[in-house]
């Protein structure tokens, strides 16, 4: 592992989404679109002030955690190309 690596675990972050979404139309999309990667856990999106345009995916194994981590990064949301990362 190279040094500043995260390791990769059953949450993943989800940042540079579209604000203007609302909050539960964006955690349905996002678990309609996370769900193909395997079973989640929780989706949890915030509209305050500091945490708009973020949201969690916590997914039940890290398999398909790592798996979307990798076949989402930078995918078109809304107009918007998602940064993903895990969470430490």
């Amino acid at each position: 592992m190279l040094s500043g690596d995260v390791p990769p675990n059953q949450t993943v972050y989800f940042r540079n989404l579209n604000e203007k979404v609302k909050k539960e139309e964006l955690k349905r999309s996002l678990y309609a679109l996370c769900s193909q990667y395997g079973r989640i856990v929780d989706v949890v999106a915030l509209k305050t002030h500091k945490l708009r345009g973020q949201a969690w995916v916590a997914f039940s194994e890290i398999t398909a955690a790592t798996n979307a981590f990798r076949g989402l990064q930078d995918f078109d949301f809304y107009g918007k190309k998602m940064r993903l990362a895990h969470v430490c």
